[in-house]
């Protein structure tokens, strides 16, 4: 066996960031910007009220309280999406709605609920304004020239809509990758009713879901039977239509040998077969064909998703541009401790992290920690990393890492 830092080092020697593109702001989610973005527009554009009621002179309303109300004679409204031309004198005001421009003259906004609507057009002001207020000025939240974002940011929601706001079409992207998925065995179908000796791909689902949410592009291949011609066939298709390629099965010591010679074949015998002191996912095979890295996880349904969170999931990350490619690992509590015994690997254990009342993390280990039961890791939010030796004492620390939301 070899230890997970020199399997991890040698996989991702190899890993190099895509080329750089341009995508339109619509196909930009996830992916990560390829050079500074700096504005060409002020946001907001113009100075604007951050409420309804009316643009006035401050001046006018130094005096005003619910017992002396000022009078204001109102010269008009300007609604969000429309502008005046009229300037606010003394002892006039014009009525304003949320993120409509401020008119001329005017210099604060007095709130709709200080007000009363008196005749003949005019208003009843019960509180007085300072110079600015209510107003949100040109440039208060991106200015000309601003740099919004540094390279390598990764597009959320609120990034692809603060491009929107300034007026972005196209954004400068490092490519999204495709990643061929592939489950190899002739034990896999979806037939229905399942036949005797076959058992459901659950694996190929899995790894498309998970690259689908890192903001990669999966690419079906389908589950592929244990024959050389459609093997080769279709690992060499897969390594030339993508970037990668991630694939489960045919890993293992003892099992049918034909992906093993078609991948040393198409990769020139780039391919090395590991055994990595972890558990789960102690098999697996990693190789460079080509240019396009291939990712050879274990057929076990556990042992597959852990090894695309140790060596597929960073890897893909590093492709896109992602400064941060790793999970999130930190420490918990667990209070009924965990027991193991000695056996040179570090056990990846399915667990439950969440706060306590006290806002303390804990971990709780969840029933059924064998590399088949993958219900059990679907019901986990993080791996609970448990170094080789004795376990972890009651009430003691454990590493993990988190593989969705905190509970």
């Amino acid at each position: 066996m070899i230890p997970l830092e020199e399997a991890q080092a040698h996989v991702f020697a190899q890993i190099t960031q895509l080329g750089m593109t341009s995508v339109e702001l619509s196909e930009a989610r996830s992916l990560f910007t390829a050079s500074p973005i700096k504005a060409t527009v002020s946001v907001p554009p113009f100075d604007n009220t951050a409420v309804d009621g009316y643009a006035v002179k401050s001046s006018d309303l130094k005096d005003a309280s619910l017992e002396n109300p000022v009078v204001l004679h109102v010269l008009g409204t300007v609604a969000a999406g429309e502008s005046s031309d009229e300037s606010v004198e003394a002892n006039t005001a014009m009525r304003i709605m949320t993120g409509a421009p401020i008119p001329k003259g005017a210099d604060s906004i007095v709130m709709v609920e200080d007000t009363s609507k008196g005749p003949n057009d005019t208003v009843l002001v019960f509180r007085s304004t300072a110079v600015g207020g209510n107003i949100r000025n040109a440039g208060s939240d991106i200015a000309i020239g601003d740099v919004v974002f540094s390279s390598y940011t990764e597009i959320t929601p609120a990034v692809l809509g603060s491009l929107a706001s300034i007026g972005m079409k196209m954004v400068p992207v490092v490519k999204r990758p495709r990643i061929a998925v592939i489950s190899t065995g002739s034990e896999l179908t979806d037939e229905v009713p399942l036949p005797l000796g076959k058992i459901r791909d659950s694996n190929r689902p899995s790894l498309i879901a998970a690259i689908t949410e890192m903001g990669a592009e999966p690419v079906d291949y389908g589950p592929i039977p244990d024959d050389y011609d459609i093997l080769k066939e279709v690992f060499s298709r897969a390594s030339q239509e993508c970037d990668a390629v991630v694939t489960s099965g045919g890993v293992s010591v003892g099992d049918f040998d034909y992906s093993k010679k078609v991948l040393e074949e198409i990769s020139s015998n780039q391919m090395r077969w590991m055994q990595i002191s972890i558990k789960p996912a102690k098999p697996f095979a990693f190789g460079m064909i080509g240019s396009k890295a291939l990712f050879g996880l274990p057929g076990n349904p556990v042992s597959a998703l852990v090894s695309f969170e140790l060596f597929a999931r960073p890897s893909i990350a590093m492709m896109m541009g992602n400064p941060n490619p790793f999970r999130t690992v930190t420490k918990a509590s667990v209070d009924a401790g965990i027991k193991r015994s000695p056996d040179g690997k570090i056990h990846f254990l399915r667990s439950t992290v969440k706060f306590d009342q006290n806002g303390k993390l804990q971990c709780q280990l969840n029933d059924g920690q064998s590399s088949h039961m993958l219900n059990s890791l679907a019901h986990s939010n993080a791996l609970a990393v448990v170094p080789d030796g004795m376990g972890v004492e009651k009430k003691g620390l454990v590493e993990v890492m988190l593989l969705s939301r905190l509970l």
